[in-house]
């Protein structure tokens, strides 16, 4: 087993999976998750965002392939705001998910922010029960959508 144990958004290499950051060149890597293939107004916002270093966005890569995702951008400078999360439908159920919030908890702690929040459709109840498992608790919720934080 191979470990680079670097919170700061350097690779982490784990067996044969790495979670990195990616630039705006590596986002055609992950339309099979991602939906900013089709939605142009969208990506080029996201790519922008990145450039100017307002997003983070990282890739979950297994044996080479692109399989989940996950963005962070800073909501104030206590609080990050996780979005984008997305693992590729037939890598769901094997825990990447949970691999890709633990790695979101990390590096927002160790860059210095308190909270991470994030909103969940209220009809996607698998992702509703992942947060609540790693700790994420429901602090306002609409009628779609359910907002939720954790302290780091």
């Amino acid at each position: 087993m191979k470990k680079k144990n670097d919170l700061s958004g350097m690779d982490i290499e784990i067996e044969n999976y790495s979670i990195r950051r990616i630039q705006c060149c590596e986002l055609q890597n992950c339309f099979s998750f991602w939906d900013f293939e089709n939605n142009l107004e969208k990506r080029k916002k996201i790519e922008r965002e990145i450039d100017n270093n307002i997003r983070t966005m990282y890739a979950y890569i297994l044996n080479g392939k692109y399989v989940a995702g996950v963005s962070l951008c800073p909501a104030d400078n206590k609080t990050v705001y996780l979005s984008y999360l997305v693992v590729n439908e037939e890598y769901r159920n094997q825990g990447i998910g949970t691999k890709m919030i633990n790695y979101a908890l990390k590096t927002s702690k160790n860059d210095g922010y308190s909270y991470i929040i994030l909103k969940v459709d209220n009809d996607n109840t698998e992702a509703e029960k992942l947060y609540k498992k790693l700790g994420f608790a429901a602090i306002e919720k609409s009628c779609e959508i359910t907002k939720m934080r954790i302290d780091l």
